[in-house]
């Protein structure tokens, strides 16, 4: 799902990525921020149990990039 070589420490930048590749609407983006700003947790209320897997296996992904573990 995240483009090949992306890592990022960035929960707003993950999902960027996420909609620049067309996985994630740009209201859900927003969404998922706002929603994360408020409760400084993903939260998944009002979103798709779908997207909620996409973000959650994006998150996973880029977890070991970011630790420098491919």
């Amino acid at each position: 799902m995240l483009e090949d070589g992306f890592k990022s420490h960035r929960y707003g930048t993950v999902l960027g990525n996420l909609s620049d590749h067309g996985y994630l609407e740009k209201t859900e983006v927003d969404m998922l921020l706002k929603n994360y700003l408020s409760t400084r947790t993903i939260n998944f209320d009002r979103t798709s149990d779908a997207k909620a897997k996409i973000v959650t296996e994006a998150l996973i992904d880029n977890y070991p990039r970011i630790k420098g573990n491919p």
